[in-house]
């Protein structure tokens, strides 16, 4: 038996099931078509490719879009153009315009105080800077700069940098004041002080003071100076090196206080300190000795080494009782005695002093010597050693100059005024001299209106030659207008001439008058005028002026 059958196949509609086929955007059946489909797009996509594998490119709808050009990115969706904005920026609500976002923010991640904050949107983030006078820190906070405290300085000699918020200022250094030129100089407080004749005023500039201090070779009892008989120049060397600073000029902050550091300077800190523990240490070496007063640091100075040289004189005022011989040898056996159990490794200590091991010495003064430290006499004085003493000057004054009584320093130094020896004994009695007086001296002159030398024949009188001409001269013109006057008189008072009736111009000596008339007119004679004398006196004449010269040229009478 056999069984038929009619079968048909229908058409696979491939476009129904996405996974039938490879269209992007839409797909269409087509039974005549390669798959039985073709693909397309949405409007404003171009197909490209195979008409069943090929991919939809979008239009160019951004091309009219309304983006924000700057910050703004269109996108095709379905084409349709849809604005977004760049990193750091975010879209209004307009959906078209991109606004800048503040990274900064109402948090201030920069410093509150000295900060400023600068977003940059473009980078998504935010730049701190600080004011003048700050640094950025790495935690973005500001940090204030020490002006004083940079490699340069910025102040001047003498001043004293002072840090501000921002800034500095410089101010002069206590003990200083700004001059006209605006640099700073140091301040003379001993010029209101006032100190007996036996001290010296010293100006302690960073204590903004002065003090009296006894002179060289004094020494404190009481409240008087009083002067050794007895003065011993010596020396030691500080392990220590010589400070050459011109004092600080800036503070290491706010509340250092500002100090010297020289020894160069008397009036440094420095210099004191150093002073005042050379003396504690000396005079505890030299306390047993009866007649020891003190010691006193004259100067100090630097070695080849650039160590401290300690310049020092031990004072003694002779007493009695004293049982050590007081003599160079035996004041530095003391000493190097003192400091043998002190000494190590080349070196004494006492306290904080350092001293170069045998470095000490004591000598005996030429106290009058030019360049001593002991010869405090003027120039106007003369410096003896007092008998019996050792390094006790004294000072005289010299010829020709007086103790001053108002300033009479005991028996030691004289305050000395010269003599005027003009007012008290010269022995200028030439005639016509004086007595000139010079410094610590005198000498004789001649007088005014004299000349010479008094002493080498005397004076003469000194002759004034031009006032001799001028005398000469003034006698010869008046004899010449004597002779004058006496010609003319003899000439009016001679009576008539034999020039009668003679023509001419005449002057009437009555009348001044001057006519064309003969001389018989006139029984006065009358001088005859020439030439242009002539033609003056008749224009004179013509001018009806009565006044003519009486000095003519006279030709004829």
């Amino acid at each position: 038996m056999f069984f038929y059958f009619n079968c048909t196949c229908a058409v696979v509609d491939k476009c129904k099931n996405p996974a039938d086929n490879k269209c992007e955007q839409k797909c269409v059946s087509n039974e005549t078509a390669v798959d039985l489909y073709v693909c397309s797009c949405f409007e404003d996509y171009t197909y490209v490719g195979t008409p069943n594998t090929g991919s939809c490119e979008p239009g160019d709808v951004c091309s009219v879009s309304e983006c924000d050009a700057a910050h703004g990115i269109c996108t095709n969706s379905s084409g349709t153009p849809v604005c977004r904005c760049k990193q750091g920026f975010e879209l209004d609500t307009d959906e078209k315009n991109c606004t800048a976002l503040d990274y900064c923010g109402t948090e201030q991640p920069c410093d509150s105080e000295y900060g400023n904050c600068t977003s940059i949107p473009e980078t998504g983030g935010f730049m701190c800077s600080c004011a003048f006078g700050f640094d950025l820190q790495p935690d973005n906070s500001c940090k204030e700069i020490n002006e004083c405290l940079v490699e340069d300085e910025p102040c001047g000699e003498y001043e004293v940098c002072n840090n501000e918020v921002g800034g500095f200022n410089c101010t002069c250094m206590l003990g200083y004041e700004k001059e006209g030129s605006g640099s700073c100089k140091p301040i003379d407080y001993c010029s209101n002080k006032k100190c007996s004749d036996r001290q010296d005023c010293l100006n302690i500039l960073y204590e903004a003071r002065s003090e009296c201090k006894c002179k060289p070779g004094h020494f404190t009892e009481s409240t008087n100076c009083n002067q050794g008989d007895m003065i011993f120049p010596g020396n030691m060397i500080l392990k220590k090196a010589f400070s050459y600073n011109i004092r600080k000029k800036r503070a290491v902050d706010e509340t250092s206080k500002e100090e010297a550091n020289d020894l160069n300077d008397k009036t440094s800190l420095e210099y004191r300190n150093t002073e005042e523990e050379v003396t504690t240490w000396v005079n505890k070496i030299y306390a047993q000795i009866i007649s020891f007063k003190t010691s006193e640091v004259r100067s100090f100075s630097s070695d080849a080494s650039g160590n401290v040289v300690v310049n020092f004189a031990l004072i003694f005022l002779e007493d009695e009782n004293e049982v050590v011989p007081i003599n160079a040898t035996n004041l530095e056996k003391i000493m190097t005695n003192y400091m043998q159990s002190r000494c190590t490794s080349d070196v004494c200590v006492l306290g904080s002093l350092v001293i170069v091991e045998n470095s000490w010495a004591v000598t005996t003064p030429d106290a009058c010597a030019g360049n001593s430290d002991f010869n405090v006499c003027p120039d106007d004085t003369i410096c003896t050693e007092k008998e019996g003493t050792v390094g006790y000057v004294v000072c005289r004054c010299r010829t020709g100059y007086e103790a001053a009584l108002d300033t009479l320093f005991l028996d030691t130094y004289e305050m000395c005024q010269d003599i005027d020896e003009c007012q008290t004994a010269h022995n200028c009695t030439t005639a016509n001299t004086e007595c000139l007086n010079l410094p610590g001296s005198f000498t004789c002159v001649c007088a005014e209106g004299w000349v010479g030398t008094p002493a080498d024949g005397g004076c003469t009188e000194k002759v004034d030659y031009w006032k001799k001409v001028t005398i000469g001269v003034s006698v010869g013109l008046a004899t010449l207008c004597l002779i004058a006057i006496i010609v003319i008189v003899v000439l009016v008072v001679s009576g008539p001439t034999n020039n009668a009736g003679k023509e001419g111009i005449y002057i009437d000596t009555e009348t001044n008058n001057t006519n064309n008339l003969t001389l018989t007119d006139y029984h006065l004679p009358r001088a005859r005028l020439s030439g242009r004398n002539k033609q003056e006196m008749q224009e004179k004449n013509k001018s009806n002026t009565s006044d003519v010269g009486i000095c003519c040229h006279v030709l004829s009478v």
